[in-house]
């Protein structure tokens, strides 16, 4: 025999919902970006970037949801790897900024 269950409280959705949007670590997004001779290039495995500035500069990966990677340190004309790529535990890039705490 088959019982029907009434729900009690807030639907289903808006419970899971509420608990996915506290599970995240929130972090600083306003870091200054990195100038525009530095080009960052993603995909699903790495984040690259290039430094096509006439200095090195000290870098790091901003994540659209607000995670922020390492410093690196790029002379010019260097390319390196700065970060995981899409897959990754932040998804896709949102930005390279300067540290300033370096």
């Amino acid at each position: 025999m088959i019982k029907r269950m009434k729900r009690a409280g807030l639907p289903l959705f808006a419970v899971t919902m509420s608990v996915s949007a506290f599970s995240g670590t929130a972090h600083a997004t306003s870091l200054t970006p990195a100038p525009a001779c530095v080009a960052v290039y993603e995909s699903w495995r790495y984040l690259s970037a290039s430094n096509n500035c006439g200095d090195a500069v000290n870098v790091r990966a901003v994540y659209q949801d607000g995670a922020t990677g390492p410093c690196h340190t790029l002379a010019p004309g260097a390319v390196s790897t700065v970060g995981e790529g899409y897959l990754g535990q932040h998804g896709h890039v949102g930005h390279l900024a300067l540290c300033e705490d370096v």
